[in-house]
C-alpha cells in the first residue's frame, strides 16, 4: 500500500535496532506476531505473563510494547497502568491487542490507561504492520526531539557560562581600561614636565642671552627646541594611539569630498609642502567623522612628505569599488618604499626611511591601520622605489543597521 511506504523505512531507532515487547499469554499469538514484524533492524521479546513482561520492560526500555487485554492474574490494563506510573517506563507506547465480545468498551478503557493504538484479534497483517510502523517512527522522532532538547540545553547552557565569562573579563577589561587611562594621564604629564623646563630655560637663554652666543651656540639651542617639540609630538601620537582602541565609534554618513578638501587647506595653512593635487570624485563615507579626518590627515601629510623633495610633486586622491566595500587611495610620485618590507609599514615606530631624510616617529600609519580596522576596513599599500606610493584604505559600502 503506497500510503503507508514511508512508514516501512527503516525503523532503528537513534541508530539501534528498534526493540519491541510482546505481551500475551498465549504462545502461538506471540508467534504470530514476531512472524508479521520480524525485520533486520528490530529486536523482539516476549513474555507470556504481565510479571515478565514488567521485568522485560524494566530491563530493556523498549520501544513499543504490544499488551494482550485478556491475561490470567494481571490482565493487561493492570500491566498498563504500572507501566505508566513508572518514570522509566511511563514514556513507552503501548498498543492494547485484544478478541473481547465487548471490544468497544475494552478500546475505551485501554486508551483510557494510556494506550496509543489497538489492535483487534484475529490480526489483520497489513494493518498490524502499519501501526505498529507508524508508533515506532513516532517514537523514534521523539527520542530525536529529546536528544536535540538536551543538545540545545547544553549549548544554552555553555552560552549561558561564555556570557557570565564575558562579562566578567568586561568587567575587568573596563577596570584596565580605567587604570590605563589614569596612567596615560600620568605619563603625559611626568613626561611633559621635563620638557617643559627644558622649552622654557631654552628660550630664556635665547631670548636674554642670545647676544651672548655664537652661531654655534645659538644652533644648538634651537636644535634643543626641535627636539622638544618632536618629544611632545612623539607623546601626543602615543596618547593618542592608545586611546583608540577605547574610542567608541559615532558612526555617521560622511561627504567625504568636502572632508578632503578641509584636510588640505588645513595641511596647506600648516605645510611648507607644496604639490599639484589631484582630487577625483569621491563617494560618501560612513564612519566616526573625527576618527576618519585623522586617516585622511595621517595620509596626505605623509604624501607631502614623502613627495616634498621631488621638482614636480605630485598627488592624486580618488576612490574605486570594490565588491561590498569602497577603496579610498593616496598616491604620489614621492621616495616610495621597498615592496619587501611593506609588512613593516603599519607597525608602531616602524620606519623605512632614515630620521635625517624625513621627519617623523613612525605612528601615523599604524594609527591609520587601527582606525580603519575598528571600522571592519582594511588598509595596505604599494610602491616602487623613488617612484612613489600609493595607499589605499577600505570602508564597508552598507550602514550598519
Amino acid at each position: 500500500m503506497d500510503e503507508f511506504k514511508n512508514v516501512f523505512e527503516d525503523q532503528s531507532v537513534n541508530g539501534e535496532k528498534a526493540t519491541i515487547l510482546i505481551i500475551d499469554d498465549k504462545q502461538a499469538n506471540i508467534f504470530v506476531l514476531e512472524k508479521l514484524l520480524e525485520r533486520p533492524d528490530r529486536l523482539l521479546l516476549s513474555a507470556e505473563n504481565g510479571k515478565d513482561g514488567l521485568k522485560l520492560a524494566l530491563s530493556h526500555e523498549p520501544d513499543l510494547i504490544i499488551l494482550d487485554v485478556q491475561m490470567p492474574e494481571m490482565d493487561g490494563f493492570e500491566v498498563a497502568r504500572i507501566l505508566k506510573s513508572n518514570k522509566r517506563t511511563k514514556e513507552i507506547p503501548i498498543i492494547f491487542a485484544s478478541a473481547e465480545r465487548k471490544e468497544h468498551q475494552s478500546i475505551i478503557q485501554g486508551f483510557e490507561e494510556g494506550a496509543v493504538d489497538y489492535l483487534s484479534k484475529p490480526l489483520d497483517p497489513e494493518v498490524t504492520r502499519a501501526k505498529v510502523s507508524v508508533q515506532l517512527k513516532i517514537q523514534w522522532q521523539k527520542k530525536e526531539l529529546i536528544k536535540k532538547n538536551i543538545s540545545l540545553e547544553k549549548a544554552e547552557a555553555r552560552i549561558n557560562q561564555l556570557n557570565a565569562e564575558l562579562q566578567r573579563n568586561l568587567a575587568q577589561l573596563e577596570m584596565v581600561n580605567r587604570e590605563l587611562e589614569s596612567f596615560s594621564y600620568s605619563v603625559s604629564h611626568d613626561l611633559r614636565a621635563p620638557l617643559r623646563i627644558a622649552n622654557g630655560y631654552s628660550s630664556i637663554l635665547l631670548e636674554d642671552y642670545g647676544d651672548k652666543f655664537d652661531g654655534e651656540g645659538k644652533r644648538m639651542l634651537g636644535s634643543l627646541q626641535g627636539q622638544v617639540r618632536k618629544m611632545n609630538n612623539l607623546i601626543d601620537n602615543l596618547l593618542e594611539f592608545s586611546k583608540l582602541g577605547r574610542k567608541a565609534l559615532k558612526k555617521s554618513e560622511i561627504d567625504a569630498e568636502s572632508l578632503v578638501e578641509s584636510v588640505l587647506h588645513e595641511l596647506s595653512q600648516a605645510d611648507q609642502y607644496k604639490a599639484d593635487i589631484v582630487s577625483k570624485p569621491l563617494p560618501p563615507m560612513y564612519g566616526d567623522r573625527e576618527l576618519i579626518t585623522q586617516v585622511w590627515i595621517n595620509l596626505l601629510s605623509n604624501a607631502l612628505k614623502y613627495s616634498s623633495k621631488k621638482e614636480n610633486s605630485q598627488i592624486e586622491i580618488g576612490s574605486q569599488k570594490n565588491g561590498n566595500e569602497v577603496v579610498y587611495y593616496v598616491s604620489d610620485n614621492g621616495s616610495g618604499f621597498d615592496m619587501r618590507y611593506a609588512d613593516q609599514l603599519f607597525g608602531v615606530f616602524q620606519r623605512l626611511h632614515k630620521a635625517d631624510e624625513f621627519e617623523g616617529v613612525g605612528i601615523g600609519l599604524s594609527i591609520v591601520k587601527r582606525i580603519i580596522t575598528k571600522h571592519g576596513g582594511r588598509v595596505w599599500a604599494e610602491a616602487e622605489v623613488d617612484k612613489g606610493a600609493t595607499f589605499y584604505f577600505s570602508l564597508p559600502e552598507e550602514k550598519e543597521s
